[in-house]
């Protein structure tokens, strides 16, 4: 049986696979956290969405959504939900748990930060080695 934190690394790791990595995504996942912790995860969700421009955004609020939603995690009742309704039941949660989906978030950012860094690494000393 694998524990929460096994199922989290197994995620962030099948989902990074999915992103392209170079330093600027990884500075980003990195930097997730504090937007969160700032901000709030509702409002780090609907900023996330709104930037339709770049790629690492959407995808980062796709991969949260997606994990956030999953069996067994505080938002599952949301899975079927369009992006536009799962915002806004943010505005509806108890704050047991809106906390509970912010630290979960929080958590599963630590793996996607590790992976990020982990897999891009090679990817820009080879970059700088070019320089």
């Amino acid at each position: 049986m694998q524990t929460r934190q096994q199922k989290r690394a197994e995620f962030a790791l099948k989902k990074i696979g999915s992103v392209k990595i170079d330093e600027k995504t990884a500075n980003f996942y990195a930097g997730a956290p504090t937007m969160i912790l700032s901000n709030g995860l509702g409002q780090t969700m609907a900023f996330l969405l709104s930037k339709k421009e770049t790629d690492k955004e959407r995808k980062l609020f796709d991969i949260l959504k997606e994990w956030l939603t999953t069996e067994k995690n505080p938002l599952s009742n949301l899975k079927d939900k369009q992006n536009a309704a799962f915002l806004q039941a943010f505005n509806e949660l108890q704050i047991n748990k809106y906390l509970e989906a912010q630290t979960e978030a929080l958590r599963l950012l630590e793996w996607l930060k590790r992976y990020a860094k982990a897999f891009g690494e090679k990817e820009w000393e080879a970059k700088n080695a070019d320089k």
